[in-house]
């Protein structure tokens, strides 16, 4: 399999969007910037998920909630810097 959708250096990776809700998370959220958008990619948990790349931007833990929690409740934030994950936060939990 090919990789297209290249790492981010730094930003927020949206993961764990239920399949087919990415685009309205987007929608939800607004955000500035360059925006990547992975649909129905296949997921241990949940079968199929979206995930969303925000380059450059860390999103607010209680915004996030507050704007995409009925669309995506199983969501998962997780910031990046360097290209590494450096802090994961569950929706669920905030």
């Amino acid at each position: 399999m090919e990789k297209r959708i290249t790492d981010i250096e730094a930003g927020t990776v949206i993961d764990h969007i239920t399949a087919g809700k990415a685009t309205k998370v987007v929608e939800a959220l607004k955000p500035k910037g360059v925006v990547s958008i992975l649909m129905n990619i296949d997921s241990e948990t949940l079968g199929k998920k979206d995930i969303v790349k925000i380059e450059n931007q860390h999103l607010d833990q209680r915004t996030a909630k507050k704007k995409i929690a009925r669309i995506a409740p199983k969501a998962t934030l997780n910031y990046v810097e360097n290209y590494i994950v450096v802090k994961k936060v569950r929706l669920q939990d905030v």
